[in-house]
């Protein structure tokens, strides 16, 4: 009888540190996909930023008919709907008939031919140059578990926390003022 209680014990000592060790590891696989995540976002929006910096010249050339300016891309009119590009439309993200936009696909080579032999893509990013905004097809996951696609979204999106950041920062200040003051 005395036996069974020990080893029951030490069954439920053993089932103790078993969960214990699996909480952790579940814990730290949470903390580096997250961060994971986090840094193929900032990655991403690099990209966009820089693949914007460059089209917005490209549109002002062509704006001011500079000769031999022309749109880098296909043409998204002349593009065949994919799985991909239809998501963006079935998400509002795009608008084939809007007169407000001016959407060119730009793939691998349409970014080397850009100078950006650095961004590289499974698929293509879309561009509208009439807007000056980029949208990267498959979408990233921001740390709120949303699905973004256009560099605008995530630029809000950064807005929004930069100014979280400020007003804890405020409240900080105001909340060791106070403690001075005191």
């Amino acid at each position: 009888m005395k036996k069974r209680k020990s080893l029951a014990i030490t069954y439920i000592k053993i089932l103790i540190v078993v969960a214990i060790i699996a909480a952790g590891i579940f814990g730290l696989v949470k903390l580096f996909t997250k961060e994971y995540n986090s840094e193929e976002f900032e990655t991403i929006k690099t990209d966009m930023l820089s693949i914007q910096g460059k089209t917005e010249v490209i549109a002002q050339k062509v704006e001011i008919k500079e000769k031999g300016a022309k749109y880098i891309g296909t043409k998204l009119a002349d593009k065949e709907i994919d799985e991909s590009l239809q998501n963006l439309i079935d998400k509002e993200i795009i608008d084939l008939d809007s007169k407000k936009s001016n959407y060119y696909c730009l793939d691998n080579s349409n970014l080397e031919e850009l100078g950006l032999e650095n961004v590289k893509t499974d698929n293509y990013y879309i561009v509208d140059y009439k807007k000056n905004d980029i949208i990267y097809i498959n979408g990233i996951e921001d740390k709120d578990g949303n699905i973004l696609y256009k560099l605008s979204d995530m630029e809000q999106e950064n807005s929004k926390d930069n100014q979280s950041e400020e007003n804890t920062t405020k409240t900080d200040e105001r909340n060791k003022e106070g403690k001075e003051d005191k």
